[in-house]
């Protein structure tokens, strides 16, 4: 069992059109120097935001399953399937599963947060496979609340979003104080401070922070203020070969 924090300072940077676009990636592309590789089929997992609004150009995909999450504000996204822009608000989730190919485009609006995940899928399929694109607005995500702590599922039990990969994704709201959570047997994980100081296993993080979890069968929490967790688990080790273990 093991804990790794990686702060937001040492999160891999980008930007996107002329710096209207900036990002910070827990989990960045191979080929980036990055504290963390992809794990499992957890390929790739980007923080990105805009303050007065920005564009990224059309441009291709195959094979990924991609995943976005609109965290803050609002995003427009356009595809060469669909042939139109599509407005997602705050809440809301996307799904492309790209297969033999797909292209699209996609606008954070001002003042707006997303996150961008990369789901390796079975290639020996999915390249085989007619690409797809939906969108989930917010209200269609189940929502628990008990005992101070909130869990909304994106991916998992009673959520509309089917994936190719086996995946659970959740996003976790903690009232101050000491709490734990099981997480799936066999499952390794990636966790996001979206809000709040805390103690993650007994290892200091704060907002913006990432952590990888592995074999870690209980998440536990210790936090003086309220706290936000995003997290996504994915079975460990993968269940094929995946794209990025071919990378390596």
């Amino acid at each position: 069992m093991s804990v790794e924090i990686v702060t937001s300072q040492n999160q891999v940077q980008g930007v996107f059109d002329n710096g209207r676009i900036r990002e910070r990636k827990p989990i960045a592309f191979p080929n980036e120097t990055s504290t963390i590789n992809s794990f499992s089929t957890l390929f790739y997992w980007a923080h990105a935001w805009s303050e007065h609004g920005g564009l990224i150009g059309e441009h291709p995909h195959r094979g990924f399953e991609i995943c976005t999450f609109v965290i803050q504000g609002s995003i427009e996204h356009y595809d060469n399937k669909t042939k139109r822009w599509t407005l997602l608000k705050e809440g809301a989730a996307q799904v492309i599963r790209s297969g033999s190919g797909i292209k699209h485009a996609e606008k954070i609006n001002p003042r707006s947060r997303i996150f961008q995940i990369w789901l390796d899928p079975n290639l020996k399929y999915s390249l085989a496979s007619e690409p797809s694109y939906h969108d989930y607005p917010e209200k269609l995500f189940p929502v628990a609340s008990s005992n101070g702590v909130q869990i909304k599922t994106f991916v998992g039990q009673g959520s509309p979003v089917r994936l190719q990969t086996s995946t659970r994704i959740r996003l976790l709201t903690f009232e101050p104080g000491k709490y734990s959570i099981p997480m799936t047997p066999g499952y390794r994980s990636g966790v996001f401070i979206l809000k709040g100081k805390l103690s993650l296993n007994q290892y200091a993080g704060e907002k913006n922070d990432f952590a990888v979890l592995v074999d870690e069968t209980k998440l536990l929490i210790d936090s003086d203020s309220k706290s936000q967790l995003f997290v996504v688990e994915v079975p460990h080790p993968a269940p094929y070969e995946t794209f990025a273990s071919t990378q390596q």
